[in-house]
């Protein structure tokens, strides 16, 4: 069973192929600022000024794809090196996520109806008031469709594969409500939540962690960027921080060269890229959120003036936060703890790759939670990457599998992985892993279980997620004194008090 009779004699089917073509052909740099162009002109924004800030949008994702392209390129060759020096052989090759999305989207069509399928959800559930995301980021609806792709390549159910792809779906939607005022509050983005399928479910493992690990002295450390450059001056600048951690991973790949002159060839590039990538990033971030943030603004105004109950967030990719200091310095610092951790780990059939370049997207919402604690950030994700190699390699089978029902060239590799998107997310270890109706049950649970905290203590549930008391307080003020403008109530019983809540000083 591929997809039901229905949808294929209509011939709705060969319309939604059409359009998933023309979203993989354009790309999430061409197609996100359309969309937001469309939103900001049904919003009543000035044409001019909703064209020119979607055009800066576009730039600065095209920036940021040229750094992580730079940041991938100089990575994996080291990453590959390093483990030839030990001789292991390591049978699933990390292909990284861009092959990731494109099997995805070719799998029984699942990446096609996914689509217009999330869409119908997250309006409906927005227009009840279940949440508050608008997710406008269609590129990333790959995440729900991978999940969907591994399912049916083990139970061969459309219609089940679908509805665990959409349960992915609702957890990001759901957890972007729960960590959208500490994001807005830390960086400076108001208005806008994430979404994302990779960045949601490692940050929300990463709150229990984080919470076991600020209990032991490493807690009372400071080391996010201002305290580092404090204490090194202009040595802990992240263009040194860069170049010295770029030139540590090269030494480490070449240790047995080290006499051979085109090894430091290689090491000295690694410095030199590493520290360009610490410096570039940010400034191709703040090139996309020179466009991004009037345009919110702008939005937010329109709502706030016409709605005054209801509370709104556009959901985007979370590449609007990578330019972090924290999140790029933690993503270079975990390279090297990734790759000895593939090596030492007993039972692990992952070879670093491609993904390594994807760390800042598996750190970006746990700035916020550790305050950009770098320490925290790092030891928190060290700890991750044991069940990550783990459901990596578990998730390898059905993934190369997967890649052969979509048509794509494994190149003569036996086994394929992503291991940061999404291949050893938890949400995959939970949807994808486990027999399929459980896994269906448990992603439920998880997922209303946080939806009724949020309603029952919000203020507690934000500042958990790293909004501070004041900023807390405000969105329960914004968000829980009435309906917000849905039809579902924003109290459960009487047990939630705002007022209550506000003078609790737990919460």
């Amino acid at each position: 069973m591929v997809v039901p009779d229905v949808f294929l004699q209509s011939g709705v089917s060969s319309l939604l192929n059409s359009i998933n073509s023309v979203i993989q052909s354009l790309g999430v740099s061409v197609l996100l600022p359309i969309i937001i162009f469309l939103i900001a002109l049904a919003f009543r924004v000035d044409v001019l000024k909703a064209a020119r800030s979607s055009i800066l949008i576009g730039i600065g994702f095209i920036g940021i794809n040229l750094v992580i392209g730079l940041f991938s390129e100089n990575i994996s060759p080291l990453a590959q090196q390093m483990v030839e020096v030990t001789g292991i052989t390591l049978p699933a090759v990390d292909v990284g996520w861009p092959a990731a999305a494109a099997i995805a989207f070719g799998i029984a069509e699942l990446g096609v109806w996914m689509i217009p399928l999330f869409v119908v959800m997250n309006l409906v559930l927005f227009a009840i008031g279940f949440t508050y995301t608008l997710n406008v980021d269609i590129w990333n609806y790959w995440h729900f469709a991978f999940i969907g792709g591994l399912v049916y390549m083990s139970t061969n159910n459309w219609l089940y594969s679908v509805a665990v792809g959409l349960t992915l779906g609702l957890f990001v939607l759901v957890a972007a409500d729960w960590t959208q005022p500490a994001v807005e509050e830390t960086f400076d983005t108001p208005g806008i939540s994430i979404p994302h399928g990779t960045s949601a479910p490692y940050a929300v493992a990463a709150i229990p962690i984080h919470w076991a690990v600020d209990k032991t002295p490493l807690g009372n450390i400071e080391a996010d960027p201002d305290a580092i450059q404090d204490r090194f001056g202009i040595l802990g600048e992240p263009i040194f921080v860069g170049l010295a951690i770029g030139l540590v991973i090269g030494i480490a790949a070449y240790s047995n060269a080290l006499f051979v002159a085109e090894s430091w060839y290689a090491i000295l590039t690694a410095g030199i890229s590493f520290a360009a990538v610490m410096h570039i990033l940010p400034m191709m971030v703040g090139i996309l959120m020179e466009g991004l943030t009037p345009l919110s603004e702008s939005i937010r105004n329109y709502m706030t003036s016409r709605f005054e109950d209801r509370d709104m967030a556009i959901g985007l990719d979370s590449a609007i936060l990578i330019g972090h200091e924290s999140v790029i310095a933690s993503s270079l610092l975990i390279v090297p703890i990734a790759i000895v951790m593939s090596i030492i780990l007993p039972g692990n059939d992952v070879l670093w790759g491609i993904d390594l370049a994807t760390f800042p997207f598996f750190f970006a919402l746990m700035v916020p939670i550790m305050n950009g604690n770098i320490v925290k950030m790092v030891v928190t994700g060290t700890i991750l990457l044991i069940p990550l190699h783990y459901i990596s390699s578990a998730v390898a089978p059905l993934l190369t599998q997967a890649a052969g029902s979509a048509g794509f060239d494994l190149g003569g590799r036996g086994l394929i992985t992503s291991p940061v998107a999404d291949a050893g997310s938890p949400a995959t270890g939970i949807l994808a892993l486990i027999p399929a109706p459980v896994a269906l049950a448990v992603g439920l649970v998880i997922v209303l279980g946080i939806w009724v905290a949020l309603r029952m203590w919000p203020q507690r549930m934000y500042m958990v997620a790293g909004a501070s008391e004041e900023k807390a307080r405000e969105t329960v003020e914004r968000r829980h004194t009435g309906k917000g403008g849905g039809l579902l109530p924003n109290k459960l019983g009487s047990t939630v008090d705002t007022a209550g809540a506000e003078n609790r000083s737990d919460d």
